[in-house]
C-alpha cells in the first residue's frame, strides 16, 4: 500500500514539477516563484497528491501555500499536519507539536503550524507565504531529528538565549534551502540574511 501511494504521489507530483525526484536526492524542477494565477487551478490536484493527512482550523486560506511548501518536503508527506488560525500571544506564526508525540512513531505524530489571525501572513503573496510555512515546517524536521526531550531543551534554550534562537532559525532556513525553497527565502526570511542564503544555494548547487 506504502508503495502504491508513493508511486501515485510521485506521478501527480511529476505533472506540476517535471521529472520530480520525491526523494529530493537530485534537483528537481520546483519553480523559483509561486504565483496565485498559475497555482490556484492545481489546488485539486496538489490535495489529492498530498493533502490527505493535512487538516485545517480556520486556516483553509492558507491551503495552497501549505500543499504547496510541503510538496517541497518527502519526509513529512506521511506526517499529521494541523494549520490553525487563531488569537494567540506571542508570534504571528509558529511550529508546535502534540504533547503526545514522545509516546507515538514518527508516522503517528501531529505536528501544527499556529498563525494569529489577522497576522501579517494574511496580507502576504503566495510565494511569501508558502516560504514563511516552508521555514515552520523545517522545524518539524529539527523536531523529528532531536527527538521529543532534546526538542523540549531546544525550545528552552531558544527562549532563553538569542544566539541559541538564531541558530535554530538559521538551521531551519537551511533545510528548507536544502528542499529547493531558497528562490522563496529570498522573497521572504527573517532569520538569513539574501547573502547568506545566496551563498547556501551555491553551496548546495556546487554539491550535487
Amino acid at each position: 500500500m506504502r508503495l502504491i501511494f508513493t508511486i501515485t504521489t510521485s506521478l501527480l507530483l511529476s505533472s506540476f514539477f517535471g521529472h520530480l525526484d520525491v526523494s529530493a536526492q537530485q534537483n528537481p524542477a520546483f519553480p523559483e516563484y509561486y504565483d496565485e494565477a498559475t497555482w490556484a487551478p492545481k489546488l485539486d490536484s496538489l490535495r489529492e497528491a498530498i493533502g490527505g493527512k493535512v487538516t485545517y482550523k480556520n486556516g483553509d486560506n492558507f491551503e495552497l501555500a501549505t500543499l504547496l511548501a510541503l510538496s517541497h518536503y518527502p519526509l513529512l508527506r506521511d506526517r499529521k499536519v494541523q494549520i490553525i488560525v487563531k488569537k494567540m500571544p506571542g508570534a504571528p506564526v509558529e511550529a508546535s507539536f502534540s504533547m503526545w508525540n514522545f509516546v507515538k512513531s514518527r508516522k503517528g505524530k501531529i505536528y501544527k503550524i499556529k498563525i494569529e489571525n489577522g497576522s501579517f501572513m494574511e496580507r502576504l503573496s503566495l510565494n511569501q507565504q508558502v516560504s514563511a510555512l516552508a521555514h515552520e515546517m523545517a522545524h518539524f524536521i529539527q523536531y523529528d531529528n532531536l527527538g521529543y526531550f532534546r526538542t523540549l531543551t531546544t525550545l528552552v534554550g531558544w527562549s532563553l538565549s538569542k544566539k541559541a534562537r538564531s541558530k535554530f532559525e538559521k538551521g531551519a532556513d537551511r533545510i528548507a534551502i536544502d528542499h529547493h525553497l531558497g528562490p522563496q527565502l529570498l522573497d521572504f526570511a527573517f532569520y538569513t540574511s539574501d547573502e547568506e542564503i545566496r551563498l547556501l544555494m551555491k553551496q548546495k548547487s556546487e554539491s550535487n
